[in-house]
């Protein structure tokens, strides 16, 4: 009988001592864009409630995490400056792209789940913008290493320190965000 309740108090001592993991993938949630203008060391930032951009600038642009994923792997990251510009064959006004790719270790590497940092270059030949504002769209993609859960998408900050929207969604394998920042071309 002894025994008996020994085992029990043991079994007990073990199940209340032994410490909760958690195995869930889940992506981050997102503040929101901060951007600088010009070359480095020397750039300056820019309001990212109003986004003035000129020709040829140099911009640098960080997605701002309010919370930090969970056992993620690979992590792809997608830039799109989208702009207006002359087509130099036909001579007529052209909707134009430019994309940036960057691949990392979310959870693999010192650096993979800082804020992602993307450098873009307005071209010289960018036009003023008309009625519609111009845009630069973000996208990450997410691979996880354990079994995802759903990421609330409430979580956007309105704060004036940040610019655009960044909303998070997340699956049983994968997540990912799409955002966006708008801004406005002036010679």
């Amino acid at each position: 009988m002894k025994c008996k309740y020994f085992f029990i108090c043991l079994s007990l001592l073990v199940f209340l001592s032994c410490e909760k993991n958690d195995y869930s993938s889940y992506c981050p949630t997102w503040k929101g864009f901060t951007y600088t203008v010009g070359a480095r060391p020397n750039d300056v930032a820019g309001n990212p409630r109003n986004v003035v951009l000129h020709p040829g600038d140099s911009i640098h642009l960080t997605a701002h995490q309010d919370k930090r994923g969970h056992l993620i792997n690979a992590t792809y990251y997608t830039w799109t400056i989208c702009f207006d510009t002359i087509d130099a064959r036909s001579g007529e006004k052209v909707h134009a792209t430019k994309t940036y790719d960057k691949r990392t270790n979310y959870d693999g590497y010192a650096d993979g789940a800082d804020d992602p940092i993307c450098h873009l270059l307005l071209p010289a030949n960018a036009l003023p913008t008309d009625a519609k504002p111009d845009t630069i769209k973000f996208v990450a993609r997410y691979s996880y290493s354990g079994q995802g859960i759903v990421v609330d998408n409430g979580n956007i900050i309105e704060n004036t320190s940040y610019g655009g929207r960044i909303t998070p969604q997340s699956g049983p394998t994968g997540g990912g965000a799409a955002g966006y920042l708008y801004f406005k071309v002036e010679e």
